[in-house]
C-alpha cells in the first residue's frame, strides 16, 4: 500500500503558507485526504452526511480507482444487510471515547464497541 509520494518542487512557490525553492521535497501524504481543515469545519469527525467538498478515497482523474463503484457497492449492501438484521445497533460508548489508531497507514478506531440492544443481544446468534 502506498502512503505517501516524494514530489520536488520544479520553481519556487509557496505551498500551505511555506516558501519552497526549486528542488525542496514535498512529502504528499494520502492518509491526509479528506481531512483538510481549510475544507471541513471538523476535519478528524467521522460526518457520513458532509458534503460540499468531494471525496478523494477513490482518487480523481484519470487515477480514479476502477473498482470505485464495486467498492460503493459493497459498502451499501453490507450496511444495510447490518442495519435490517440489527435496527438497533449503537455505539457502546460515547464517540469521544473511541480508541482511535493515530499512524500513516490507517485512520480509523482500534475496535468498535457496539450494544444491539436487550431484545436483540438475547435473539442473536453468529451466522444464522
Amino acid at each position: 500500500m502506498k502512503v505517501c509520494s516524494w514530489r520536488f518542487a520544479t520553481e519556487p512557490l509557496e505551498l500551505g503558507g511555506k516558501r519552497l525553492e526549486t528542488g525542496d521535497p514535498i512529502l504528499v501524504v494520502l492518509a491526509a485526504a479528506n481531512r483538510d481543515p481549510g475544507k471541513y469545519a471538523d476535519p478528524d469527525a467521522l460526518d457520513i452526511h458532509r458534503g460540499g467538498v468531494p471525496h478523494l478515497s477513490f482518487g480523481h482523474g484519470p487515477h480514479h480507482c476502477l473498482g470505485a463503484a464495486l467498492g460503493r457497492l459493497e459498502v451499501r449492501t453490507l450496511l444495510a444487510a447490518l442495519l435490517e438484521r440489527f435496527p438497533d445497533l449503537r455505539l457502546d460508548v460515547p464517540y469521544a471515547e473511541l480508541p482511535w489508531r493515530h499512524n500513516l497507514i490507517m485512520r480509523g478506531p482500534r475496535h468498535l464497541p457496539v450494544t444491539l440492544g436487550e431484545d436483540r443481544r438475547r435473539a442473536a446468534t453468529p451466522y444464522t
